[in-house]
C-alpha cells in the first residue's frame, strides 16, 4: 500500500474517511473537486453515510461516479420520527449494491431529541435487526444516550460495526470494545479536550478509526469552518501523537482498521 508524497500529502499518508455526508449541501455542486482533493491528500477510501432513505440513494449513487467511495444505507435518529417499516424495506432493496458496506447512520440521540425517544428506539430497533439479516455492519450515533443504546443492542445481541464520532463516556467506550465494535474519532479529537484523548489511549489499535463527519467538526486549525475529507490527515497526526505512533503508522492502522470493519478487501 504505497502512497506518493506529495505538496498535498508532505507525508505519504494513506487514510481512509470512514464517515463523510458527501450529500449534504454544502457540497451541493463540489463533490467532484472535494474528491480530487481528498484524493491528492492520501485519501484513497471514503465510507459516504446516508441520513434518511433519499439520501441513502443519492449517497449509492455518488459511489456509481466516483472511484474510491463506499456508501451506508439508514435512517439517522434525527428523522426517526417518519421512519416506517416501507423505509426498511427500500433500505434492504438497496442493499443488493456492492459498494454498500453498512447500515447506517443509525443509533440515538437524546441530546436534541429532534425526533421522539419512542421512534429513535423504534428506528433503531428495526435498522438493527436489518443490518443483522444482511450481515453487515452498522455505523452508530450515540449521543446523551449510552445506557439505553446499551440496552436495545444488548436486546438484540447484535455488536457488528462501529461507534462514530466517539464523544461518550468511558463506561460506552469499554462495553463497546468488549462487545467487539470498533470506536472512530472525528475532528473534535483536535479541540484540546484532554478527556477525549485519554479514551482514545484505551481503545486497542486493532479497534481505532477516525472520520471528518464532515462538513460538520473541521479539525483544528480549520474548526468552526466547513469540514471536507482532504483534512482527515489532521484528526490522524493529532491521534498518532496521542497514541505514541508516527502519523503514517496512524494513517495505515486506520486505514486497514476500516477495510476490516466494513470488509472491504477491494
Amino acid at each position: 500500500m504505497r502512497t506518493r508524497r506529495t505538496e498535498s500529502n508532505p507525508q505519504g499518508l494513506v487514510l481512509f474517511d470512514s464517515h463523510v455526508h458527501l450529500t449534504d449541501n454544502k457540497f451541493l455542486g463540489r463533490v467532484g473537486d472535494v474528491v480530487r482533493r481528498a484524493a491528492r491528500s492520501g485519501v484513497r477510501a471514503m465510507m459516504v453515510v446516508g441520513q434518511n432513505v433519499p439520501d441513502s440513494y443519492e449517497a449509492v449513487e455518488l459511489t456509481r461516479r466516483y472511484e474510491g467511495l463506499y456508501c451506508a444505507v439508514g435512517v439517522h435518529p434525527h428523522e426517526a420520527e417518519g421512519f416506517r417499516g416501507t423505509d426498511a424495506n427500500a433500505l434492504k432493496e438497496l442493499c443488493i449494491e456492492s459498494r454498500i458496506k453498512a447500515i447506517g447512520e443509525i443509533g440515538l440521540d437524546f441530546f436534541r431529541t429532534i425526533s421522539a425517544r419512542p421512534s429513535q428506539e423504534m428506528a433503531f430497533a428495526i435498522q438493527i435487526e436489518l443490518a443483522r439479516s444482511l450481515d453487515l455492519p452498522m455505523i452508530i450515533h450515540i449521543r446523551d444516550a449510552g445506557q439505553r443504546a446499551r440496552q436495545i443492542l444488548d436486546e438484540h445481541g447484535y455488536y457488528t460495526g462501529v461507534l462514530h464520532c466517539f464523544s461518550g463516556e468511558a463506561k460506552l467506550a469499554e462495553w463497546a470494545i468488549e462487545k467487539g465494535l470498533y470506536v472512530s474519532f472525528a475532528g473534535n479529537l483536535t479541540y484540546g479536550d484532554e478527556r477525549l484523548a485519554g479514551l482514545a489511549r484505551t481503545i486497542p489499535l486493532n479497534r481505532l478509526m477516525v472520520e471528518t463527519d464532515a462538513p460538520y467538526l473541521a479539525p483544528e486549525p480549520h474548526r468552526g469552518k466547513a469540514n471536507e475529507p482532504a483534512l482527515i490527515a489532521l484528526t490522524v497526526t493529532k491521534l498518532a501523537g496521542i497514541i505514541g505512533l508516527t502519523p503514517k503508522e496512524a494513517s495505515r492502522l486506520t486505514f486497514e482498521n476500516a477495510c476490516n470493519c466494513f470488509r472491504i478487501t477491494d
